[in-house]
């Protein structure tokens, strides 16, 4: 370690400070008449004396010590091992649950005698630690590539051992979530290659909405593995009652069938059907043999109007967001011209309208007569002055035509409605949209969802908000560019399913005809098993304004009657509520509040769906471990021989530790003791003069 101190005005002032603390004390005693003090005391009154003021002078420079130390950083050899139910879904599971682990666990031990081991255990998610449990319902290979890129930066990260069987069923493939890794990928080899004999649901697609009184198609994807000749039956059913029964016959060792079936939506509200195959003669693996699916009927749609000043790539983000979600008819249109009745509309989307070519003040008008729900995007086109004046809780001054490059910040206090982990993680990779500079005011009613942030500065000014005007719901975003949004959930994800989420919930919550209920609460009528299960819940006083003080208590009851307690949180002036994730089963919940002296109640019910994406396929994909392994410089193993991992890494030459200077800095003026000394320096002055009789 070395050790220095450092003056930033010059080492030759430290001359000056001894100069000052020896003319101080000359000046003081040199010529001292008043009492008559000896020879001796006075040299050494005037040595404590000079030194404190030298010392004094010393510190008013600023000095700092800089200590420089050698650090040793040792190879980090990261182990991370797949948890999803599909590993132990083979003949041989007792291999993965009892022997298995033990092999792992003496392989991190020898590692760890070498290297600095970290553990990771991934499904859907990564976390650390290893439990070996494999109860992971889904799995998602590429983000461990992207949370060891996130976690490992600029660290000595000697190798990646990644233990699984290849399978994956959620996010982007393997093969394109890295383009380089800057050290080498390890490979251990799990599960089974060999196909068994299985009559599997793979897949039932399905609108998740249908109509009362429509029939409604849906498409099973059946496939029967070794079952050549062999016949099985599928049936549909609801509530115990048989609605659609088949015969299979299988041919050829894999065969896949997918079977139309059209049923009919009879009863309103959300509809649980089961699809299910029977086993066939040998078949052991039964998980995948039923599915359940959920379906909303409605008694009609909500038709959405998208009226744009130019044409425009965020009107086609709009359109094809909305296309997809089966509870809404999407209409697009010019502005210009456009004379249809209004009120066959649910909400109207106003792309720059009005714009700077054009106010369009009899469609303003009309819309203003009309009271519908409002979404308005404002742009480089939009006529801020016109825009104003309608008075829908914001306002934008002095922007003149000049754009800021805006991210969204996201409101923590936001309540209306509720977005996912996904979402709010996706979020962080969108860029900016093309926002009016200028001075935003927001009206004391309006909720922001999104703060503007320009570059690093979170400000208080709404990116996007809504407003409730006198029971008409308006939400303005302040600008242009969602297209890209979507486009980089894509880029990220391989889907845009974080972008439909907030655009679908905020149209929704805007689209919404409420009945005047002074108590609400909010869910999904539908959950798989693996996600977060969230509520919102909002209260009105007498005078219709929304009040957080009273607490909502909510019961969830399970099948058997269970029951479990919950409390909403409060967010601004509406509640919110996280309860994590629950079993598969239908549940029904009751919410309370009490206000002045008056009762409040609300009852729903929701599913929580299973997932059953592991056991649909289980034989191992070891041509994608081996390739992975291959592309970033590893080799592929399997169980029995993971051993050598320990020989081969100890053996590579950049595998090794990585040494660095590590320097520090603090104030001598922060070292307690120094000023001890100056204190008792000149306080054994004192002392002195006053034994001497001195003052």
């Amino acid at each position: 370690m070395i050790q220095q101190i450092i003056i930033s005005t010059g080492a030759w002032m430290v001359l000056l400070c001894v100069l000052a603390g020896v003319i101080y004390a000359g000046a003081l005693y040199y010529r001292e008449h008043r009492y008559e003090f000896s020879a001796p005391r006075r040299w050494l009154m005037a040595v404590l004396r000079g030194l404190a003021v030298c010392f004094i002078a010393f510190f008013l420079l600023s000095p700092f010590f800089r200590s420089t130390a050698r650090k040793v950083e040792e190879p980090v050899i990261i182990v991370a091992q797949d948890q999803s139910a599909s590993v132990a879904a083979v003949q041989d599971s007792l291999f993965y649950i009892d022997t298995y682990p033990v092999l792992m666990n003496r392989l991190i031990e020898e590692l760890s005698s070498s290297f600095d081991v970290h553990t990771y255990a991934f499904g859907k998610n990564v976390r650390e630690g290893i439990d070996f449990e494999y109860t992971d319902k889904q799995t998602d290979i590429s983000e461990v590539f992207y949370q060891v890129q996130l976690r490992y930066l600029n660290r000595n990260v000697g190798a990646l051992i990644l233990a699984s069987d290849g399978i994956f069923n959620h996010g982007i493939h393997p093969q394109y979530a890295m383009q380089y890794l800057p050290y080498p990928l390890y490979t251990i080899a799990l599960g089974d290659t060999t196909p068994v004999r299985d009559a599997a649901i793979v897949n039932v697609v399905h609108n998740r909405i249908a109509y009362l009184n429509n029939a409604f198609p849906i498409e099973v994807h059946v496939r029967g593995v070794l079952c050549d000749g062999m016949s099985t039956t599928l049936r549909v059913l609801k509530d115990g009652d048989i609605l659609f029964s088949e015969r299979i016959v299988f041919s050829g060792s894999n065969d896949n069938r997918f079977i139309p079936v059209e049923l009919r939506a009879e009863k309103p509200g959300l509809q649980r059907y089961r699809v299910e195959v029977l086993p066939v003669e040998g078949e052991t693996v039964l998980a995948n043999n039923d599915r359940d699916i959920f379906i909303e009927v409605l008694e009609a749609k909500q038709k959405v109007l998208v009226l744009y000043s130019a044409p425009h790539p965020d009107v086609t983000a709009i359109r094809q967001t909305l296309e997809v979600q089966e509870n809404y008819e999407v209409e697009v249109s010019e502005a210009a011209g456009f004379t249809r009745n209004l009120q066959e509309f649910s909400l109207v989307v106003l792309h720059q309208v009005p714009s700077r070519r054009q106010a369009y003040s009899t469609l303003i008008h009309r819309l203003h007569d009309a009271d519908l729900p409002l979404l308005h995007i404002i742009g480089s086109g939009s006529d801020i002055n016109v825009f104003n004046t309608l008075g829908y809780g914001l306002t934008i001054t002095g922007s003149g035509n000049s754009l800021d490059e805006t991210l969204p910040a996201i409101n923590p206090a936001f309540g209306l409605f509720t977005l996912s982990d996904e979402f709010l993680e996706a979020r962080k990779f969108f860029p900016p949209l093309f926002s009016p500079y200028g001075t935003y005011r927001e009206s004391l009613a309006s909720y922001p969802l999104f703060f503007r942030q320009i570059g690093s500065v979170v400000t208080e000014a709404p990116l996007m908000t809504f407003t409730d005007i006198s029971g008409k719901k308006v939400g303005v975003i302040a600008g242009e560019g969602i297209w890209r949004w979507r486009l980089a959930n894509f880029n990220r994800r391989g889907n845009h399913d974080a972008f439909n989420e907030w655009l679908t919930k905020s149209i929704q919550y805007l689209a919404l005809r409420e009945q005047q209920e002074r108590f609400m609460v909010h869910t999904n009528t539908s959950w798989n098993e693996n996600e977060t299960i969230e509520f919102s819940g909002e209260f009105y006083n007498e005078s219709y304004e929304l009040v957080n003080s009273p607490e909502i208590e909510l019961t969830i009851s399970d099948e058997n009657k269970n029951q479990y307690p919950f409390t909403f949180s409060r967010s601004q002036n509406a509640y919110s509520l996280r309860i994590g994730s629950l079993p598969p089963g239908n549940y029904t919940y009751k919410a309370e509040i009490n206000w002045q002296a008056e009762a409040f109640e609300v009852r729903g019910a929701f599913s929580v769906l299973p997932l059953q994406v592991e056991f649909i396929n289980t034989i191992a994909d070891h041509r994608l471990m081996f390739s992975l392994a291959q592309r970033f410089g590893g080799e592929m193993f399997f169980p029995s021989d993971m051993d050598k991992i320990v020989s081969i890494l100890s053996e590579r030459d950049d595998i090794r530790p990585v040494f660095y200077l590590e320097k520090s800095y603090f104030e001598l003026i922060d070292i307690k003791w120094l000023l001890l000394l100056i204190i008792a320096l000149l306080a054994t002055e004192w002392i002195v003069r006053r034994s001497a009789g001195g003052y």
